[in-house]
């Protein structure tokens, strides 16, 4: 399975690396790593629920680290900048961030 897993992934990055030459070509643009960030979202490689989820959670870190964080207005203010319910923070970040720890 991993050997699957790997030319499964290789092809992936293939084909990513030769559509993205192609579109900045078309576009009469030069690659950069925002670019290439800005092509995968606009392609719809990465379902915009977990864009969201990345977003948030490291916002909720970078709020975490302020001298004075309080979590329940950290997410008030998650939920205003993002224009999402405070359930919907609380929820994201009850399921973990990024690295697999609960917050």
């Amino acid at each position: 399975m991993d050997g699957n897993r790997k030319h499964i992934l290789d092809k992936f990055q293939e084909h990513l690396s030769e559509n993205f030459d192609n579109w900045c070509r078309s576009q009469g643009v030069t690659k950069s790593d925002d670019r290439l960030v800005t092509y995968i979202i606009d392609q719809e490689l990465i379902p915009p629920v977990q864009i969201q989820r990345y977003a948030i959670l490291r916002e909720y870190d970078k709020l975490s680290r302020q001298p004075a964080f309080q979590k329940s207005q950290s997410v008030n203010i998650l939920a205003h900048r993002f224009n999402i319910s405070e359930r919907t923070v609380w929820n994201i970040l009850k399921n973990g961030n990024m690295d697999g720890r609960k917050t």
